[in-house]
């Protein structure tokens, strides 16, 4: 009868032992798989980011190349004109195009603006170009070679921010 019931608490401690490496097991497959589950949050929030950032630059983008194919008033004023661009052109977000005299001679300088909501950082791009005066005072624009830029291009960055 010992034998017996030795024999019978080996078997229970045994079910007993693989009851808790199941639950040891199962424990480090949740750690594993919360591990995993807080990679993709943090992927997808960088993916969701990165889109938004790349909308904006094509508005940008858009926004400056509708910019300079725009007739603009001619004034003696050396501040921003701006347009808000139609929603036809842009993808969604908005958009808006200002231009301004350079501080050198003979170059205006038009800067793109695209923004993917409202309340969000901007991305903005410039282009130097210049400047042919129309019959009607109305000036267009040419762009220069190598023109084109994703930062500001005066020596005084105030001037951009204005």
């Amino acid at each position: 009868m010992v034998t017996a019931m030795n024999t019978s608490a080996a078997l229970h401690q045994r079910g007993s032992a693989m009851i808790l490496s199941v639950m040891v097991m199962m424990g480090l497959g949740l750690i594993a798989l919360n591990s995993l589950q807080q990679q993709l949050s943090a992927g997808l929030a960088l993916t969701s980011n990165q889109h938004r950032y790349v909308i904006a630059w094509e508005n940008a983008s858009s926004a400056l190349a509708w910019g300079v194919s725009q007739s603009w008033k001619d004034t003696a004023d050396a501040k921003w004109q701006c347009q808000n661009v139609a929603a036809s052109i842009i993808a969604s977000g908005s958009a808006g195009v200002c231009v301004r005299p350079s501080l050198r001679e003979d170059v205006f300088l038009v800067r793109g603006e695209g923004k993917m909501a409202k309340g969000t950082d901007s991305v903005m791009l410039y282009q130097q170009v210049s400047m042919k005066k129309q019959s009607d005072g109305s000036l267009l624009f040419s762009p220069l070679k190598q023109g084109w830029l994703d930062f500001c291009p005066e020596a005084d960055e105030l001037v951009c921010n204005g």
